[in-house]
């Protein structure tokens, strides 16, 4: 169970709890849960526990409090640690008894509810349930409906979006949309370069072009501090609108600093594509692990005519910047100094030491070395690939490995003429030694541009939610968009039928295995980027080697951080 599944669990209790003790005269305020609770909630999101903040979150008189902590320290269910070295301070801390004890209960407690609504309750099924979401039970999702009360036919909703193939898809039957949300729809798609120029340019205009624009998950943190895009937790709050259909890792990876910015709209996990045709005739079990890629690439290189054993985003820039990034996650390490919490990293509190660059780690020499090591097997137009070339070899049928977004498997999924079509297997990144397994997450979101009138923003919210239904998202997929962002659409019989890749994906995120920890969307991210993009294509070119290209790195990222206050 993961971690945004478990707190979803005590989010869920809290507010039964709180109907029995606090709206109704049933029950009395159960301090040792409150504690528990408390605890429990800090701990999964990787805060400071005190002996004063767990008295106050008791809900009693400090005494009485003050027992009920004794009582859980006594029976080793709470650790009691000195926070100084003079030992007059302390914090405390879950002990791995509580821990488990606390798993066992959630996970009782997942099992009686998806019983509950629906969900058979033997071991395979109740993994299917991911607590919290919409869909409870598989369902057909509904044809989209017109919106009850229109936007307006008064005013042109314009978007700024990329040229993915959801905006795509918008473009070309913005109006029939314009019909089902009662108004005048206008969709710009651009490259993502120019997309994001235009989003900082449009910022800078009195008056917005644009009610939405789509985000790159990364470009979060900029756009927020910057002021362009706007917040939307009050509307979230004024509609009550309810995220917990949304994948929970695109959905938290649209917020920044602790607000929330956007929904997603076609969020997208980098995966290892394998011929599963050419392992099988080799007698290959797919990759676990970085070595496992190394040995499968030697084996199948060249095994048949004009195929190579893997083809690589290695082109000069923001390709391989990418690659490097994205490979070094799967050697546990992300990119700068995040703080670590349980197996996963703490990316709603970034500040100062957390921006230090992680470029000369342990990690990242494995990472390098990792890559020098997959060029030997790598299609020989590796080194000029970005993503579109990449994916047009894999589905050509030149290589049998392929690291790709799950979007872009539309390529050979939907193309019957394609070696790769119905041919292939999808895998969370293969892990580094001593490292877990996990694929970052990227994609878009929609979000508005600070500063939109009060009409406007209301307008602006009501195609936001309506673009991003369950129904609106099954009806991208049916036009050839292999995504989802929310477990009902993924649930859908229909849906599952277009590509075994989405439920995959939908399984890949209730195992924790998809992360926004990857690319964290700091405001520095593109410049980091910019950097790797220069001293990894060197290092690939054998212009220097990989103790320079790294330490190079680490001291113009360093720099970078300095210069912008950031430490």
């Amino acid at each position: 169970m993961t971690r945004q599944e478990m707190l979803r669990i005590l989010s869920f209790m809290e507010d039964m709890r709180a109907i029995t003790e606090k709206r109704t005269a049933l029950s009395s305020v159960d301090a040792r849960w409150n504690i528990i609770s408390y605890a429990m909630r800090r701990h999964l999101e990787g805060k400071l526990i005190t002996i004063t903040s767990a008295a106050m979150a008791a809900e009693v008189p400090y005494g009485t409090a003050m027992r009920r902590l004794n009582e859980l320290l006594d029976s080793e269910f709470l650790l009691k640690r000195p926070r100084s070295k003079s030992g007059k301070s302390f914090s405390l801390h879950p002990t791995r008894k509580l821990i488990r004890e606390f798993e066992s209960f959630a996970m009782q407690l997942k099992t009686m509810v998806g019983g509950t609504f629906g969900f058979d309750t033997g071991d395979a099924a109740i993994e299917d349930f991911y607590f919290g979401g919409y869909y409870m039970a598989p369902r057909i999702l509904p044809y989209p409906n017109a919106m009850r009360d229109g936007v307006g036919y008064d005013r042109t909703i314009r978007i700024a979006a990329s040229l993915d193939p959801t905006f795509d898809t918008i473009r070309k039957h913005a109006s029939d949309l314009g019909e089902l949300l009662g108004t005048r729809l206008e969709v710009v798609t651009l490259p993502l370069d120019a997309l994001h120029a235009e989003i900082m340019a449009n910022a800078a205009k009195p008056n917005s072009a644009y009610d939405l624009v789509a985000v790159d998950l990364p470009w979060i943190g900029q756009l927020a501090e910057a002021g362009v895009i706007a917040p939307i937790d009050d509307i979230l709050a004024r509609e009550r609108f309810n995220p917990s259909d949304f994948h929970g890792t695109a959905y938290t990876g649209s917020a920044w600093a602790g607000a929330q910015y956007g929904l997603p709209i076609q969020p997208t996990s980098e995966l290892l594509f394998c011929r599963s045709d050419l392992f099988a005739a080799a007698g290959l079990p797919f990759p676990k692990t970085a070595k496992d890629v190394l040995i499968a690439a030697k084996v199948l290189h060249r095994s048949a005519l004009n195929l190579s054993g893997i083809v690589m985003n290695y082109r000069r820039g923001t390709p391989v910047a990418h690659t490097f990034v994205q490979t070094l996650a799967s050697f546990g390490q992300p990119v700068i100094a995040l703080t670590p919490v349980g197996d996963d990293f703490d990316l709603e509190r970034i500040a100062g030491e957390n921006f230090r660059p992680c470029l000369t780690s342990d990690a990242a020499f494995a990472t390098a070395d990792y890559l020098l090591e997959l060029q030997r097997y790598a299609h020989p137009d590796s080194m000029i690939c970005d993503w579109d070339r990449r994916i047009g070899i894999f589905s050509g049928g030149q290589a049998a490995m392929c690291y790709g977004w799950s979007v872009r498997a539309a390529a050979f999924e939907l193309d019957d003429s394609s070696p790769a079509h119905q041919n292939v297997a999808f895998l969370p990144h293969p892990h580094g030694p001593g490292a877990r397994t996990v694929s970052p997450i990227g994609g878009f979101s929609l979000a508005m541009p600070r500063g939109l009138s009060a009409p406007r923003q209301k307008a602006a919210w009501k195609v936001m939610e309506y673009l991003t239904r369950p129904e609106m998202l099954k009806w991208y997929v049916q036009h050839g968009n292999l995504t989802s962002p929310r477990f009902s659409t993924s649930a859908d019989p229909e849906v599952q039928a277009k590509s075994s890749l989405i439920g995959q994906v939908d399984a890949m995120e209730r195992r924790g295995e998809l992360q926004i920890w990857p690319r964290p969307p700091i405001p520095e991210f593109s410049d980091i980027l910019g950097v790797l993009g220069d001293e990894i294509h060197r290092m690939l070119q054998r212009e220097i080697g990989v103790a320079e290209a790294l330490s190079r790195a680490q001291d113009r990222v360093d720099a970078l951080m300095r210069h912008n206050g950031r430490y």
